[in-house]
């Protein structure tokens, strides 16, 4: 009995785990490899709340480092992704945010990209697009799946 029961166990845990792999999952992943503070304002052709907003330097584009939102659905990209920040310089922000600021002051910086140029499909239902800030206005963008 005891047997069937755990032989019971592991099928229902192996037919559960298959069915969440074949869920949507789709994350969008930011590193910033300057040596500067940037703060990325919005990003164009992605969906909603995919922003990371301040970014700090590192190292490395290690997942300890990294900003990101998940999707667990099947999202759109737009056939352009822009993407808007604002770079601190060496010294940052002095004093940080102001009182009513949502975003510190400064020049903003964009980069367009072509989706297709990038190999991303107008429809992603699983991967990860990692988007690398490496300084002087260069970013990295790929598509890990």
């Amino acid at each position: 009995m005891k047997r069937l029961v755990m032989g019971l166990v592991a099928t229902i845990s192996a037919t559960v785990c298959a069915s969440c792999s074949a869920l949507p999952q789709v994350t969008f992943e930011y590193f910033n490899l300057s040596s500067n503070e940037v703060w990325v304002t919005d990003v164009i052709g992605l969906p909603p709340n995919a922003t990371p907003g301040r970014l700090m330097p590192s190292r490395d584009e290690s997942s300890l480092n990294a900003h990101s939102a998940t999707y667990f659905e099947t999202v759109r990209i737009r056939p352009k992704i822009k993407i808007l920040w604002k770079d601190g310089g060496a010294q940052g922000w002095p004093g940080g945010l102001k009182p009513n600021e949502l975003v510190p002051p400064g020049v903003t910086h964009e980069a367009e990209f072509k989706r297709d140029d990038l190999g991303i499909p107008a429809k992603l239902s699983s991967g990860k697009i990692r988007f690398t800030y490496l300084g002087s206005e260069k970013w990295h963008i790929r598509l890990d799946k």
